[in-house]
């Protein structure tokens, strides 16, 4: 074996040494005593996790089988790669432990002129590609860095849980890793490689969506006088969409995981991508299908299409109006009236109870009759949110959905909101890239859904047609 391998294993004997000494050094010892203990522990079995990864990394490197797959996996590009010979690449593994490799480095020859003004990478290591290793981290600590970026509240915290775990990095380097692993997702999504496991045949879905809020940096002419870029902030719409399934309760099944995906693109990129999950979860085959939002027009305007592209049936499919927003419009109606008191309270609880009986015809006579003849702007719209929703298109049809075990209500889309873009992404002081805001979004969703190893799974390890 090489000098390295050697640096490796003796290290890997004396961190080894060091633990048997520590173990058998324990005696009488009170609470913060053992808390040290244990920590010096932790820290020490982190350590020899990565020296003996490191080992593994090494053998794996040097073997004539991996250095045959990594040639064939140079020749297999569309464009002709030439040997380079041997460099080294250092990697950092866990527990602070950095092992050099020696790997083969391929070309791709381009005329000058050709290449001008041209930042595209023309070189690649085949084999750090099929160990998993990019950005000089291995596939497990880059998925380690985006699970803590993702769900701790900054960057900055993220940075802290990886020290305490031995990954020591900066600020500036998660963002890069980071950033990579999102562009990764974005390029599978372009190219509808994105996969995602499960099946909706026989089984009760609902498909809801909704928005969030998010704050961008947004480019704008000139420089400061310091000479820094100049930027507006914004207020942008992040759309989110869930996917799940009811048993016959109708409350979430939990032996169908579901699927939740968003971005900062347009509505139509949204339901472009919503389209092919819903084809790849088979869910022609669902017994229901069940679309339920808030009275949002951009949603309600794609729903047919949606169902149409997806060839569902009319008896197989269900569109619904959030029970709860409508009920909310019953309240600003009754609000801007001259009700006062108890008749106040009475009219609000009687239309409510006839909305959940599906009466919306009596409900939008009731309007009518407390609006008058001469309705403000206002009134108007909310009687035609029931006449539309209710009347026209059917989406108040509460019973049906209750009667079939389905909800009436899209509250799991507004808990996914919160918890996915609100927690993590909104706040009045944060200023986010479009792109590093999109791949937090994305990623912290699959995670809060339980797909996160689905996730790291198509996003650190990258597949011969996406390595270049």
């Amino acid at each position: 074996m090489n000098a390295e391998y050697q640096r490796l294993e003796a290290e890997a004997s004396e961190v080894q040494l060091q633990i048997n000494e520590l173990v058998s050094s324990c005696s009488q010892m009170v609470a913060a005593d053992f808390q040290k203990f244990g920590a010096e522990m932790t820290r020490l079995h982190q350590r020899l996790a990565g020296l003996r990864e490191g080992m593994g990394l090494l053998k794996l490197a040097g073997s004539a089988k991996m250095q045959a797959q990594a040639a064939k996996l140079a020749k297999s590009q569309p464009k002709t790669f030439h040997s380079q010979g041997p460099r080294p690449k250092t990697v950092q593994l866990t527990g602070g432990v950095t092992v050099t490799l020696h790997v083969t480095y391929y070309h791709r020859f381009q005329c000058p002129e050709k290449a001008k003004n041209k930042k595209a990478n023309r070189g690649m290591f085949p084999m750090l590609i099929l160990l998993g290793i990019a950005n000089g981290f291995t596939a497990g600590v880059r998925q380690r860095m985006m699970k803590c970026a993702a769900l701790l509240g900054s960057y900055e915290e993220a940075v802290q849980m990886l020290d305490d775990e031995g990954i020591r990095i900066c600020v500036n380097t998660l963002r890069k890793v980071t950033a990579g692993m999102g562009e990764m997702l974005a390029r599978l999504t372009k190219s509808g490689s994105v996969k995602i496991s499960g099946d909706a045949a026989g089984r009760r879905i609902v498909v809801t969506t909704d928005g969030g809020r998010v704050r961008l940096r947004e480019k704008r002419r000139g420089r400061t006088k310091k000479g820094h870029k100049r930027f507006k902030p914004a207020w942008r719409e992040p759309r989110l969409f869930m996917i799940y399934a009811t048993d016959d309760k109708g409350k979430i099944d939990t032996t169908f995981s579901p699927i939740i995906d968003g971005s900062l693109g347009s509505c139509d990129q949204l339901f472009r991508l919503l389209l092919s999950y819903l084809k790849a979860l088979n869910v022609k085959d669902a017994s229901k299908v069940l679309f339920i939002a808030d009275g949002a027009k951009w949603i309600w305007s794609r729903v047919p299409a949606l169902i149409k592209s997806l060839g569902l049936t009319s008896d197989q499919t269900q569109q619904r109006i959030d029970y709860w927003h409508a009920v909310e419009y019953l309240g600003k109606i009754v609000e801007s009236s001259a009700l006062k008191g108890k008749q106040k309270t009475q009219w609000r609880k009687t239309q409510k109870n006839r909305l959940y009986r599906g009466d919306i015809g009596l409900v939008v006579i009731a309007i009518e009759q407390l609006i008058g003849e001469k309705p403000s702007e206002d009134q108007t719209t909310w009687k035609n949110y029931f006449v539309n929703h209710g009347l026209t298109h059917r989406r108040m049809d509460y019973p049906l959905s209750v009667n079939g075990h389905l909800p009436i209500g899209s509250g799991a889309i507004e808990s996914a909101v919160r918890r996915v873009i609100n927690l993590r992404v909104k706040s009045n002081a944060t200023y986010w890239l479009r792109e590093n805001a999109e791949t937090i979004i994305r990623f912290r969703a699959w995670i809060k859904a339980g797909r996160a190893e689905e996730l790291f799974y198509q996003t650190t390890y990258v597949t011969p047609e996406l390595a270049v």
